[in-house]
């Protein structure tokens, strides 16, 4: 079932004042141009204590048994610069709400993607953005040199499979 973007978007705009920590995740997708709907808020963190404490001081509640934050119904994850893979190089404002750059955005997606089974959908994240910012091969420049080559061989087959159309694939 389809996340509220709407509401989650309204939690983490009273975030950003509060909370120093950017979003990435299926937000950010959305927020950066990709058609995503998401059911959580994820939230780069450097500093995990520091944002706990004030995710706490502005109303979350820690849920034990599923080890995560709730503020209004919005489920909030916590994600460090080891678990995300990449350190990120600053953050934007998008729509009110602090969020991670894009060239980070794809890098975490790309490599959380490549490196995790079952995070499929994180490679599906990075062929949307590709399509719909839209992105071409020298976007690559900007991510770490480990990714380039996926990068741009995603990008060969968002344009590839754009060429050939839907009545044209064969299931």
């Amino acid at each position: 079932m389809p996340g509220d973007n709407s509401h989650i978007l309204d939690v983490a705009r009273r975030l950003r004042k509060l909370v120093d920590a950017p979003v990435l995740g299926g937000i950010a997708v959305y927020l950066h141009g990709g058609g995503r709907s998401t059911v959580d808020l994820d939230l780069y963190v450097a500093d995990r204590a520091v944002i706990i404490a004030q995710l706490e001081a502005a109303g979350a509640i820690w849920d034990q048994e599923n080890r995560e934050h709730v503020l209004d119904g919005v489920r909030i994850h916590t994600v460090s610069s080891q678990e995300a893979g990449v350190e990120i190089q600053g953050n934007s404002t998008i729509d009110g709400v602090r969020v991670v750059k894009l060239h980070d955005l794809i890098a975490i997606k790309l490599l959380s993607g490549l490196n995790n089974r079952g995070r499929s959908r994180d490679i599906g994240d990075v062929e949307d953005l590709i399509r719909l910012v839209p992105l071409d091969k020298r976007f690559a420049a900007r991510l770490p040199k480990a990714i380039r080559t996926e990068f741009k061989a995603l990008v060969d087959a968002v344009r590839a499979g754009e060429e050939s159309g839907p009545s044209d694939r064969r299931f």
